[in-house]
């Protein structure tokens, strides 16, 4: 038992073998600057210091763990440690590495004796049971055990598929090809049942073209599992595109003029499922993908997408619910900002307009005015010299009149001319 504690102290002290002492029947009231004058009296220990100490039950003294300078493995150590006359002597006891055999037979023998039985007692127990069960007859009854647990379970009620059938166009109650198949592969990695279960949902929300080809399947792969169904159904319903065709168009899908963002949002993410469902991209990059496209895709200058482009390195890439969130909340802010402003920019403000007076006329504006009025007038002149059967003094008379002579009165020459 003393082996087994030494051995346990020094272990849970992270203490070497080599470099432990233990002191025995030592009295509380020993204080350490006594024990370390003691030991500093023994040289082949070195430098000592005083690692714990611990109470020993059945003397009512301590055990005390010293620690020491130098390897004790080939040194000869003394019995006891003391100072004459003063305190001591107290046993030293160095500790060696137990063998693995020696440290687990103390260790058991230990344990049979805290629990008062014997190696008889061992024994016994230890002997061969009379019963050859099939090991695997055992699994057999395990596996059905645990599939009438899930059964249970499953017979519960839960959210059914919804229809889908192939037939173009898609008739009312069913869904789009994409869209069921969105909701399918979600509800399949949710639902805790046996794939013999999925596979009876599936067939369950299938009908006409679909049903037919589902049951092609299972007549040539009667060991088809639902991953399979629904494979057979992408090659059959699904974009005829591959992986690597869908991630360049997802390369290629921009932002139109008036589109929000949380709508371009939605349409970038539709076609990231496709992508993932044709296994062109992991589950763990989407997020990165998305984000990616969404500064990349979006408007110049598209505020929102003008922030992401600024934040979206300073952190981890958000979750398709997350940036939705975060986009649309936003764009009510934004929107609610505009609606504030509209009401007070419709109210019209009418202008005090000037009293003649206090008009004030732009010298450059005279000026072109009355250049204005020269040209009309030599017009004038050239469509009256132009006319048939004018005198010679005719003409010459009305190249003597100035421009400032004519008064038109309340005559139909247009108002350019009066000015």
């Amino acid at each position: 038992h003393f082996l087994t504690l030494r051995s346990s102290w020094c272990k849970r002290k992270q203490l070497a073998y080599g470099h432990a002492v233990v002191l025995s029947d030592v009295d509380p009231d020993v204080t350490d600057a006594v024990l370390l004058s003691a030991l500093s009296q023994v040289k082949v220990f070195g430098k000592s210091e005083i690692v714990d100490r611990c109470l020993d039950v059945a003397s009512k003294t301590q055990l005390v763990l010293i620690k020491t300078s130098t390897d004790l493995k080939n040194q000869t150590v003394p019995d006891v440690v003391g100072l004459p006359g003063e305190a001591g002597p107290w046993p030293a006891h160095v500790l060696t590495a137990p063998a693995e055999n020696d440290e687990f037979q103390s260790k058991l023998m230990s344990f049979l004796n805290a629990e008062g039985k014997t190696l008889t007692d061992v024994g016994g127990l230890l002997q061969p049971s009379p019963l050859d069960v099939n090991t695997a007859l055992i699994h057999a009854i395990s596996s059905l055990v645990d599939k009438c647990n899930t059964t249970s379970v499953d017979s519960q009620s839960y959210r059914k598929l919804r229809m889908f059938s192939g037939v173009k166009p898609t008739p009312n109650g069913e869904e789009e090809y994409d869209a069921w198949a969105e909701q399918t592969t979600h509800l399949l990695d949710e639902w805790q049942c046996s794939d013999n279960i999925k596979k009876q949902r599936i067939v369950e929300s299938l009908k006409g073209p679909a049903a037919d080809i589902v049951r092609f399947l299972r007549v040539q792969q009667p060991t088809a599992t639902s991953y399979d169904y629904m494979q057979v159904l992408e090659t059959a319903f699904g974009t005829t595109e591959s992986a690597s065709d869908l991630l360049v168009k997802f390369r290629h899908t921009y932002q139109n003029v008036g589109e929000k963002l949380s709508t371009y949002l939605l349409r970038l993410d539709k076609l990231l499922h496709c992508i993932f469902r044709k296994g062109g991209v992991a589950l763990s990059d989407m997020n990165r993908l998305r984000m990616e496209q969404v500064v990349r895709g979006a408007l110049q200058q598209d505020m929102i997408a003008l922030r992401l482009r600024m934040t979206h390195k300073l952190r981890e890439p958000p979750s398709f619910s997350e940036l939705l969130k975060e986009v649309r909340e936003e764009e009510d802010m934004l929107q609610s900002r505009n609606d504030s402003k509209n009401p007070v920019m419709s109210q019209s403000v009418t202008p005090i307009s000037k009293s003649a007076p206090e008009q004030e006329v732009d010298p450059e504006v005279a000026k072109l005015k009355k250049e204005l009025s020269v040209m009309k007038a030599e017009m004038l002149i050239d469509v009256v010299s132009s006319l048939p059967g004018r005198e010679e003094s005719e003409v010459e008379f009305a190249g003597k009149l100035s421009p400032f002579s004519f008064n038109f009165g309340d005559s139909p020459v247009p108002k350019e001319w009066k000015e």
